[in-house]
């Protein structure tokens, strides 16, 4: 059980830094302090896809985690 943990842990982690590197900027930055006119706009169906993808599997990374830390 611990070997297929430690494995699915290092699935996750290269999807986790796949799935980041795949987002686009958000294009707020500095421009976020004094409004911005994307502020009145809802979030694209795309974003919104990745960003639940995200909080999935960096959950899951983290349960993972906690596993093994408490494993051995």
């Amino acid at each position: 059980m611990y070997d297929a943990v430690v494995i699915a842990y290092f699935v996750l982690a290269a999807a986790v830094i796949g799935i980041i590197l795949l987002q686009g900027p958000k294009g707020e930055g500095l421009g976020a302090i004094g409004g911005s006119a994307r502020l009145f706009h809802g979030p694209r169906p795309r974003e919104t896809l990745m960003t639940r993808i995200t909080v999935t599997l960096s959950v899951l990374f983290v349960f993972a985690a906690t596993y093994l830390a408490f494993a051995r």
